[in-house]
């Protein structure tokens, strides 16, 4: 689970001025209980949300993430937090099993309750606390003071007991499920619940008692018997004054009970004179210290919420340090050439001169960031979260398959999704920017890029560029400097669909350009100031832009080249990829976007791009942006690219990481990009009768179902398809959801043959996802011009460092069905030209062969056999003649499972057999191949002593996190951890064949083109006039990729579209 994921399922809106207090006649206090949140955040939020250096920090973010929250929705004039002491309660004198028999604190919550009271200190919220009482005490005590002072307060808990507190001037907010689902209590709500006031709950909870506070109650009176009573008689006591009005059962009871009732009463009544005093004014939350709200969040890894937080200091009025002195102030500019520049430069119509000195809004600086540790020092990266290896394919890391394209290892029915998303295609949002481009391998030569620490905290002091004379002298700067970063704005992340709006340059820190040349009248109309044009900027710039000896510095760098090459522009000379680097530095990180970059590494808060073209319905293009707003933002873009440049390479160098940066990820940037240009012809018409074949057989299917059943129903309403399959046709139920019936594709699967309509049901599911998602999708995606689509290749999304592919998914093109195999028809080569595929033959098997050199592997490579049938006959104890396809089939099966880490409990799950049997099956498995026991042993052991595991050229998977977690949680770890040295490995190989064959057939002038890669397989689009000369170049720079101890072998096919591939020899 990653931080953004938790993100989106608490998305607010930010925006909102402050309460004004002077319209309400009682202001506002918050009140939180610290214990409860802190309790329901660790539940909510998944353990595997760790720091880069392991430390746990679910309970801290889903903690803080509700401060947050409760700050932004209610705007208090006041808020106070409440946390238990350690120390016994009065409670417990009275009552020694008062909570006795609740479990000890996981080991994982302990040590984050001194992290939560670091978050509450820097939010600058006095804690109110007292020895022999309980928080509730507190709460009870401090609502009861507040409105004495005329102060309304609402109370954030996860504690029903509170509800007892609820008045005309106290509202209680309960979070039920995790930290998400709040729901509000005031004198009606609990009335309605309980069906009595408020504060008769004490005397209800004196009959019923309450388990989880170990309070007896009365045994054998109900809650819907002493919800009457109390409804009835009022109180505890004046139950017990009429006894003789009960039923004779209740009569008995309550006679022998009443003591413990009195009790039980005594216990749960929250106490409302805690020798405490509240101090309104030291609960302003004005009193909130920004910088060390920000310097938490950046040593907690909190990169996502500083958007929240931000918005929440804006609420407040609380401005930075940075925006009192320096960033008002402006900058003195260092460089001689930045005067010229702004002496040729035009003003700007309907504003002053000055704005070209104008400070800067681009960032905020907030602190220095701490020295790098020293070379020996242990520095083991990994992202803020933890992640389960339990992947979707299309979701991060793609799905794991056999080398004959099917799942190796399947967690339920085949999932199709082109996108990465089930949105159907119409709907898709375009993802955000994603990976690179490239240059010459080896390390970069030229101008070292050299920052002080004090250059570190300078905010961007930007130059707009509007003038022939102005553009003139920057591009003379930028040959004398020699290297510089660079960005593009634009009107879309999709780079097909988007327009140049300006070109933003930085050669120092501190100091960038502007040029603008897509900028068009604002929303209101009004000019967005003086740009040169298109045409000439590009055609001047090109020149630098395409010299390879003047270095550039990107981020995301692939898609700013890409939309220079849509300009006319080929850019060359690509020194640093910053967005690649820090992949590379830790893989299992997702907070790869500049912003997070810039304030985790840095420690400089960037302005959201939010705060220039807004969100939602009232967004507006980036060309909308006055020239001088997007100038400030786009320029500190560019600063802040050259400012990681060295942090991020330092970092590479201390992982052993920077070769394997430059001489396999930075060469294969240009190939991808290149592919992306390409792109890969579709066969249209095709595709359209497909739909109308799929739309017919989906309506039939739909007629089939409502026979089956009976009647008309919403077939794809979760809610009404639940209540078909499990209320009237009475099928066995899985899990239900707070909505109804669970009818996941697990579920549906699991009752395969159990009745026709849900073989109908599973038919119309797989073929309206092939439908919405495939024909739907690529013709939607389809380029109408040249009939081609574009992928986008993504090159820091899987932590293995295997590729994968969005907009659309061509990972996932399906291959189990028939129907889904036919998708791959549409897919075809341009006139004069074919389809060649050249897959890797069990190629992950025989880098595992190599790394384990088990020699019964290696044998079996070495001589050419099949390496499943030799598997099953040492698993089955037969001769190798007699093994059977179901048996073959079975072994296969049992050989990935151990690949990647299963267990028996797992294997018994694919296979159907006991756990005992699978546990049998794995172990004679390890017997007949004793050196893989070795390697998974070994294995594990690296990640748990060093905090990582490597492949052969040195990618590294970082797993701090391991020594932390659950047992549930590190077995997903370690299964990624096994498998990580032969996927990554496998990756590694395959990206240095890329490179080859796309420099041996540029160096051969070829027109044979590399077109895709999915899982082991590349596809070309050759020339038909070169099909023997590149078929043999392939197969020879792909079976020589490397050094193996088994041979490495490439299957290759050939044909009109990649449905009709026929084997070659």
């Amino acid at each position: 689970m990653t931080i953004n994921q938790i993100n989106d399922q608490e998305t607010e809106e930010l925006s909102g001025e402050r309460l004004d207090s002077s319209n309400t006649t009682r202001k506002k206090l918050v009140l939180i209980d610290g214990h409860a949140i802190i309790h329901r955040a660790f539940h909510a939020v998944p353990e595997t949300l760790t720091t880069s250096k392991g430390e746990n920090v679910n309970a801290t973010f889903g903690f803080t993430s509700m401060l947050i929250k409760a700050l932004l929705e209610e705007k208090p004039d006041y808020i106070a937090m409440t946390f238990d002491r350690p120390s016994p309660t009065f409670r417990h004198e009275q009552f020694t099993e008062y909570k006795a028999h609740r479990p000890t604190l996981p080991d994982n919550i302990r040590p984050q309750f001194a992290r939560i009271h670091e978050v509450v200190e820097a939010f600058g919220i006095p804690i109110y606390e007292k020895d022999g009482f309980e928080a509730d005490d507190v709460l009870g005590t401090l609502s009861v003071q507040a409105n004495q002072q005329g102060v309304d307060t609402i109370i954030y808990t996860g504690d029903m007991d509170t509800l007892q507190l609820v008045n005309e001037h106290v509202v209680v907010k309960v979070a039920k499920r995790g930290i998400t689902e709040i729901t509000e209590y005031d004198e009606e709500g609990v009335k309605a619940r309980y069906g009595f006031e408020p504060d008769k709950l004490p005397d209800y909870k004196g009959l019923v008692g309450d388990k989880s506070d170990n309070i007896p109650g009365v045994p054998g009176i109900g809650e819907k018997t002493a919800s009457k009573l109390i409804a009835e008689y009022g109180s505890l006591e004046n139950v017990l004054a009429h006894l003789d009005e009960l039923k004779p059962k209740e009569q008995k009871l309550l006679r022998e009970y009443s003591e413990q009732a009195k009790q039980s009463k005594f216990l749960a009544t929250i106490v409302l004179d805690v020798p405490v005093q509240l101090d309104l004014e030291a609960c302003r939350p004005e009193h909130m210290n920004r910088d060390k709200v920000l310097a938490i969040f950046r040593e907690l890894e909190f990169r996502t919420m500083v958007e929240k937080v931000l918005s929440l200091f804006r609420q407040l009025g609380i401005p930075s340090a940075g925006e009192d002195s320096e960033t008002s102030n402006g900058y003195e500019r260092e460089r001689a050439h930045k005067e010229e520049v702004r002496e040729k430069a035009e003003p700007i119509p309907g504003q002053e001169e000055d704005l070209l000195l104008a400070p800067p809004v681009g960032v905020v600086p907030i602190m220095t960031p701490p020295p790098p540790p020293a070379d020996d020092a242990e520095v083991i990266l990994t992202d803020a979260i933890a992640k389960k290896a339990t992947y979707k394919a299309g979701q991060g890391e793609e799905q794991v398959k056999d080398e004959e394209g099917e799942p190796a290892i399947s967690d339920g029915p085949e999932q199709l999704d082109l996108f990465g998303s089930n949105e159907p295609a119409q709907e898709v949002v375009r993802r955000l920017r994603l990976p690179s481009l490239g240059g010459a391998p080896g390390e970069p030569q030229g101008t070292p890029i050299h920052i002080a620490d004090e250059n570190m905290v300078k905010a961007t002091n930007t130059m707009v560029v509007n003038s022939e004379d102005s553009l003139q002298v920057l591009i003379k700067s930028m040959y004398d400097a020699g290297a510089f970063a660079l960005d593009t704005e634009t009107t879309s992340d999709d780079p097909w669909h988007a327009d140049l709006v300006g070109i933003s340059i930085s050669m120092a820190a501190g100091e960038a350009y502007y040029i603008p040349v897509g900028h068009i009248h604002t929303i209101e109309n009004q000019p967005p100031g003086t740009q040169l044009a298109k045409a000439y900027i590009l055609e001047k710039i090109r020149q630098v832009l395409e010299d390879p000896s003047v270095q550039k510095y990107m981020h995301n760098a692939k898609y700013d080249m890409l939309i220079l090459t849509r300009n006319g522009i080929t850019p060359r000379g690509l020194a640093f990829d910053t967005m690649l680097g820090a992949y590379l530095t830790d893989p299992g990180r997702r907070g790869l976007g500049l912003k997070d970059q810039v304030f985790q590494r840095l420690g400089i808060v960037m302005t959201p791009i939010s705060q220039l073209i807004g969100t939602g319905s009232k967004m507006i293009s980036m060309a909308q942006v006055p020239i001088r707003l997007a100038a400030d933002y786009a320029g500190a873009d560019a600063d802040m690219t050259l400012r990681l440049v060295e942090p991020i390479k330092s970092e590479l160098r201390r992982h052993s990481l920077m070769n394997l940066y430059n001489s396999i990820e930075l060469p294969l940037l240009p190939v991808l990009l290149k592919m992306e240009m390409y792109g890969v012809a579709l066969d249209a018409a095709f595709l359209a009768e497909l739909e109308r074949t799929l739309a017919e057989q989906i309506r039939v299917l739909e007629h089939e179902i409502y026979d089956t059943v009976g009647h008309h129903f919403n077939i794809n309403s979760t809610k009404q398809l639940g209540d078909i399959l499990f209320g009237e046709l009475k099928l066995p139920s899985g899990r239900k959801t707070k909505t109804g019936y669970s009818v996941s594709a697990d579920v549906i699967e699991s009752l395969r043959g159990k009745h026709p309509m849900v073989d109908y049901l599973l038919e119309y599911r797989q073929l309206t996802k092939l439908k919405s998602t495939y024909v739907d999708g690529l013709l939607a995606l389809m380029d109408p011009v040249i009939g081609r689509v574009h992928t986008s290749f993504n090159q820091t999304v899987a932590s293995s460092g295997r590729l994968s592919s969005s907009n659309p998914n061509l990972q996932n093109i399906p291959v189990r069905t028939e129907v889904g195999r036919q998708i791959r028809r549409a897919f075809i080569a341009d006139p004069s030209f074919v389809l060649l595929t050249a897959d890797y033959s069990q190629f992950e098997l025989r880098i595992l062969a190599h790394i384990t050199h088990e020699p019964r592997l290696v044998e079996a490579f070495s001589k050419g056999e099949d390496i499943h049938t030799i598997t099953a006959a040492s698993l089955f104890n037969i001769p190798v003649a007699e093994v059977t396809k179901g048996q073959r089939r079975l072994a296969k099966t049992v050989v990935y499972a151990v690949l990647y880490g299963q267990s028996a409990f797992g294997l018994a799950q694919i296979t159907g057999m006991s756990n005992s049997e699978a546990s049998e099956f794995i172990k004679r498995y390890h017997e007949t191949f004793p050196n893989i026991k070795g390697y998974v042993d070994s294995t594990l052991n690296q990640a748990r002593i060093q905090g990582y595991v490597n492949t052969l050229f040195g990618r590294k998977r970082f797993f701090p996190e391991m020594r932390t977690l659950a047992f549930n949680e590190r077995l997903a770890l370690e299964r990624e951890a096994i498998n990580m040295p032969i996927q990554g490995g496998n990756a590694d190989l395959i990206k240095i064949a890329m490179i080859r064959i796309q420099n041996e057939l540029e160096k051969r002038k070829l027109k044979t083109r590399m077109i895709l890669q999915v899982h082991d397989e590349l596809v070309f689009e050759v020339a038909v006039e070169e099909l023997e000369r590149v078929k043999q170049l392939i197969k020879a720079m792909m079976e020589g990729v490397a050094r193996l101890d088994v041979p490495i072998k490439v299957e290759m096919k050939v044909g009109r579209n990649w449905y009709e591939a026929e084997p070659m020899e």
